[in-house]
């Protein structure tokens, strides 16, 4: 497969560094496209047997090109992910692959007429640890509550000052929940399945000068009783993820890459799981399982219809906040709009 990495900036620049480093079979990175005359010569410095596009049309052009990886900032990947499509190029595309659940449906519908692999990067789903959660919750029996916190998301004042583009609803769409925590919002519904309805206290700019969140407590509830609770805040600097999961027969506890199980027979075990580079290892695994589909030697598994249940939970935590309401599952994406305009118009309410 011959892939072009779209943008320059710190994920495309990770993704060629990795990718050229320790290369994976059958992927070749083909090509680089940025819009800056400066990034170009300094990439054909650095990776002289890499091609160049300045302009992403050439991309679309070149005959030679199998898929694109779109790095770029969130307001460009739906644009550039439909353009590709339209033109037969398979897309894996960073989250969030849009803003909108609507331009998600859109890029889901194109790649099935067309026959084109269309991903996002959820990498999360590969990791060891989420593999061993999802086998061991079989044991637990009917799973009663979860607990979810990510405060690991550290971001200081300067965070936001490095980038023209970041904090703000134009140019970012979001923040904690849309641009950090996505990644436990999309294990949420790989764990648990979709919540039927959510009530939410989420901060914008209460920590930092932005315009986004920035903090953010969800309740979740759903069909079969479950109840579930979740965090994320970009405000601590010590903070440390972890999982709680509670059924009928024992337990699950993760502190970081710690898993304790304990279960009401009496049996009690820990497993500890690689932390270092493993955010690495996952991406690479999501890859070559994207050339693997592209070659149609397997599913997709992580199409980027999975992107459209995230950004539900997302907007419905937001929506809950902005009107002091349960909000109710399935959420309508015209409501959400709807609901962003009238607090935009009207101001933050932090």
């Amino acid at each position: 497969m011959r892939l072009v990495i779209i943008g320059y900036g710190n994920m495309g620049q990770r993704y060629i560094r990795e990718l050229t480093t320790v290369p994976l079979p059958d992927v070749q990175i083909y090509g680089i496209q940025t819009g800056s005359q400066e990034k170009a010569e300094t990439i054909l410095l650095e990776y002289p047997e890499i091609k160049v596009f300045l302009d992403f049309e050439e991309v679309l052009l070149d005959p030679g090109v199998d898929a694109i990886l779109i790095a770029t900032p969130n307001r460009l990947h739906f644009p550039l992910a439909k353009a590709a499509l339209l033109r037969n190029k398979h897309v894996l595309v960073e989250k969030p692959a849009a803003v909108s659940e609507s331009e998600i449906q859109e890029l889901s519908e194109l790649s099935e007429q067309r026959h084109l692999i269309c991903e996002v990067m959820f990498q999360s789903r590969f990791d060891p640890l989420i593999s061993r959660i999802k086998v061991l919750m079989g044991n637990l029996g009917r799973i009663q509550r979860f607990q979810c916190n990510n405060p690991q998301y550290y971001r200081d004042a300067a965070y936001f000052l490095d980038g023209n583009w970041s904090g703000t609803w134009e140019q970012d769409g979001g923040g904690i929940l849309l641009n950090q925590a996505i990644h436990q919002v999309d294990l949420l519904d790989f764990l648990f399945g979709s919540p039927v309805e959510l009530v939410s206290s989420v901060s914008f700019g209460r920590y930092r000068e932005i315009q986004v969140d920035d903090e953010a407590f969800l309740i979740l509830r759903y069909a079969c009783g479950l109840t579930g609770t979740f965090m994320a805040s970009f405000a601590e600097p010590l903070g440390e993820e972890s999982l709680e999961i509670i059924g009928e027969k024992g337990q699950l506890k993760v502190l970081s890459n710690v898993l304790t199980c304990q279960m009401v027979s009496g049996e009690t075990f820990k497993e500890t799981f690689p932390d270092q580079g493993q955010w690495e290892l996952n991406r690479r695994e999501l890859i070559r399982n994207f050339e693997l589909a592209v070659r149609g030697q397997q599913r997709s598994l992580v199409p980027v219809s999975v992107n459209r249940r995230a950004l539900m939970l997302i907007h419905g935590a937001w929506l809950s906040t902005w009107q002091r309401i349960w909000i109710q599952l399935p959420l309508k994406d015209d409501e959400y709009h709807v609901g962003l305009q009238k607090y935009r118009k009207e101001g933050s309410n932090r």
